[in-house]
């Protein structure tokens, strides 16, 4: 903790006499900055921000708290900031508040409101911040329809899952603000941006529901440490086999192989990339002892839905219970359905809320299990072995 000094300025005598005294008026903080604000040092300007009998001395304690780095005191809380020497709660609330205006100063200004060309423009602007956050946080940037940054949003903090987030709250603030686009951003305080099936899900219903408002979901962000992933780039929760062409919103294509068709890019994407990206889980192993030959999978919405929350762990259900029950009803109706290539079941969840009262209910989903050509049949146009796909009617 930094500490103001107290230096003698003649021997014996223990009076301080504050560095703006010493300097000509026309030197000390207030009068630079009332000149001219864009020639002051950051010392100068928390200085003119802060007042109080030792204002140079207070600036240069709170800059070296933060090592000097502004986007540091820009994510403090204010109780850090009121808590250093010299500062305190007022004068912590301005710096926060300044801070805060000169955000949205930027994002109101038609001139310099900065535009979203790629994902990673929307991730330069909150990467360095939200990488370093110790809880999830979801925000939303609202766009114009010149993907001009209208404002940033704060929806959620905390632990996140797809139960927990509403998608009318991710489009209040867009229908208040008559944003044209939106882009979903949030953290992965582990550092590993790799999306988990509950961020899946959640783009799938913001999708959907984007469709039916008339607002562009441009994409989806996960910041890691030092690093992103877009959700769109990856095909996950988005249409995976045709892309959604947004202008001026360029996605790196490398990840995928594609060919040009009226405009629109048509994505090989193999079963092993949709395993590796998260898209598809792995379940082969629970399917060959309900009797399935090939190998199995599940999408990630049926995924997030059959993880049981906290409450319903302690109600008795778990995963791998659920799982079976939707393996061996497809293999029941694999059955039944003979030769044909898909077929649909029904499966019944018992649920519960996780808040109180802790209501809970029988939900039945209806589900399809698909079989295709696996990846060996699809890139050297040979037989190959076939492959099982269980998931919502929507997945396919």
């Amino acid at each position: 903790m930094c500490q103001l000094l107290l230096l003698p300025d003649k021997p014996g005598n223990t009076k301080y006499t504050p560095k703006h005294k010493l300097l000509p008026l026309r030197e000390r903080p207030v009068e630079r900055v009332s000149a001219r604000a864009d020639a002051c040092t950051i010392v100068e300007l928390l200085a003119a921000i802060l007042g109080g009998p030792q204002p140079i001395e207070t600036a240069d304690a709170l800059l070296a708290h933060f090592n000097g780095r502004l986007s540091d005191l820009r994510r403090a809380p204010a109780h850090e900031i009121a808590d250093i020497p010299g500062i305190g709660q007022q004068n912590a609330a301005r710096i926060k508040a300044a801070v805060e205006l000169g955000l949205r100063f930027t994002l109101n200004n038609e001139e310099e409101r900065p535009t979203i060309h790629s994902p990673a423009d929307a991730a330069a602007m909150l990467q360095h911040e939200m990488s370093a956050l110790e809880q999830e946080h979801l925000r939303v940037i609202l766009l114009d329809t010149r993907n001009r940054v209208i404002d940033i949003v704060e929806i959620y903090h905390g632990s996140l899952n797809s139960a927990q987030v509403r998608v009318a709250e991710l489009f209040k603030p867009a229908i208040q603000r008559m944003s044209a686009a939106i882009i979903l951003v949030h953290n992965h305080p582990s550092g590993d941006p790799t999306p988990s099936p509950d961020d899946v899900a959640v783009t799938r219903a913001v999708v959907q529901a984007g469709k039916l408002l008339d607002i562009d979901r441009l994409d989806h962000l996960v910041i890691g440490r030092g690093r992103f992933v877009s959700l769109k780039e990856r095909g996950l929760g988005f249409d995976g086999r045709v892309s959604e062409t947004i202008p001026g919103y360029r996605l790196r294509r490398s990840t995928r192989y594609s060919i040009q068709d009226d405009d629109d890019f048509i994505y090989a994407y193999t079963r092993s990339q949709a395993l590796e990206d998260g898209v598809l889980m792995n379940v082969s192993q629970m399917a060959s002892e309900a009797g399935f030959r090939y190998p199995t999978a599940i999408t990630a919405d049926l995924h997030a839905r059959i993880t049981p929350n906290e409450r319903e762990k302690v109600l008795g259900q778990s995963y791998e219970g659920r799982l079976w029950d939707v393996v061996f009803l497809a293999s029941f109706a694999a059955r039944r359905s003979g030769t044909q290539d898909r077929c649909r079941f029904e499966v019944n969840l018992f649920e519960a809320d996780e808040a109180p009262p802790h209501r809970t209910h029988r939900r039945t989903l209806s589900l399809w299990m698909v079989v295709g050509p696996g990846d060996q049949a699809c890139t050297d146009g040979g037989s190959g072995e076939p492959v099982i796909t269980i998931g919502f009617p929507e997945d396919f």
